[in-house]
């Protein structure tokens, strides 16, 4: 391990803000694949408090190991730390792919409203790799699940998904038919042009 790397860990893990807002930065400019790992292995001893730091310190490690975690930490007993690392997995997007997709839209519909727009939000960040599994949740999710994969597909622009969205006009919630409706407007799908 990298002389003082300990004692920013210690840091993420003292329960003082502005200390672990302060580590984060040091340790990003670390290897990453080393950080990662340990704050891996350093997970299951966290608190809450600890936890959360970890999810905030991985947005910030482009790294396979720092995705899996993330995912993992999806199911965190605490509402916080899963909202943290759905941010933190939209905000690795180039990084994370299916695998964080489908883990993002299985908490589409979680207890915590907070955590399930966080993650229709990181879903909209993944992009490209997420449509497929937005397109599954459109079509089979309860109502709440297919509201929130209706609105990340929004600013997705996914062509892939136009029939779906079709299709989801006739949807029997309102607000799924708004979002296909506005995801297709943005697409200009539907527009009649006029010539003057």
């Amino acid at each position: 391990m990298t002389p003082g790397m300990d004692d920013l860990f210690d840091a993420i893990a003292s329960g003082d803000d502005e200390r672990a807002e302060l580590a984060v930065p040091v340790l990003a400019a670390m290897d990453h694949a080393q950080v990662a790992t340990e704050l891996a292995a350093r997970l299951r001893a966290a608190n809450s408090d600890g936890r959360w730091w970890i999810a905030r310190t991985l947005a910030t490690l482009p790294t396979r190991q720092s995705a899996a975690t993330l995912i993992e930490m999806l199911n965190d007993p605490d509402s916080d730390v899963r909202a943290c690392a759905a941010l933190a997995l939209g905000e690795l997007h180039a990084m994370v792919g299916v695998e964080a997709a489908d883990a993002l839209a299985a908490h589409l519909a979680d207890e915590s409203a907070h955590v399930a727009e966080v993650c229709a939000v990181a879903l909209a960040r993944i992009g490209a790799w997420a449509v497929p599994t937005l397109l599954r949740t459109l079509q089979d999710g309860v109502p709440v699940e297919r509201i929130r994969a209706a609105k990340a597909l929004v600013p997705i622009e996914s062509h892939e998904a136009i029939p779906a969205l079709i299709h989801a006009l006739d949807d029997e919630d309102a607000i799924v038919t708004h979002y296909a409706q506005d995801a297709l407007e943005r697409m200009g799908v539907g527009m009649v042009l006029l010539q003057p």
